[in-house]
């Protein structure tokens, strides 16, 4: 969606219900699974997802079109919301499981579990501001400057931050 799309989709969501229709549509299922990556849980990821968009609702009419993506809002108001579980529940936040589904037993199907295993153990590792950076990046799969956006940074600041946790991420899988 082009930043014309989304300040068009803007104007239409603060002005009528179908129009926060629209803008729910487009970016529900970015936000579920922004939230089931991090609580691990599908039951959970609903209520924060649905948590989100009653927050978005909230504020839509406040929010002024600053020629960012919507979805940085979006994005913004779900981490705030993981954080909230998880300081209610006192717990760490599970690693995405982004493991292949289905093994047909085959070894390259074997060798392919491995790798993601191997990955998920490295991720471990990284700090906390790495694993996001990486999360936002390559499981989101959110562009530069909306990256930029939600964490208040440059979008060479985001390409910087990427290129170092994937150096650490190197380093540890080579280590092991």
């Amino acid at each position: 969606m082009t930043l014309a799309d989304e300040r068009a989709l803007l104007a239409r969501a603060q002005t009528s219900a179908a129009g926060f229709g629209e803008l729910f549509d487009a970016y529900y299922d970015r936000i579920y699974a922004y939230a089931y990556r991090r609580v691990g849980s599908r039951d959970l990821a609903e209520d924060i997802a649905a948590s989100v968009f009653e927050d978005a609702l909230r504020g839509i009419r406040r929010l002024r079109w600053q020629g960012k993506p919507i979805a940085a809002w979006l994005y913004r108001i779900a981490g705030r919301r993981v954080a909230d579980f998880y300081r209610t529940r006192h717990q760490h936040a599970p690693l995405d499981e982004f493991a292949p589904s289905g093994s047909d037993g085959s070894d390259a199907a074997l060798e392919r579990a491995d790798a993601y295993a191997a990955v998920r153990r490295g991720l471990r590792k990284l700090s906390a501001r790495d694993r996001e950076i990486l999360w936002l990046v390559y499981f989101d799969e959110l562009d530069g400057a909306t990256i930029a956006t939600m964490l208040g940074c440059t979008a060479n600041s985001v390409y910087a931050r990427t290129h170092r946790a994937l150096k650490k991420l190197e380093k540890i899988l080579c280590a092991d």
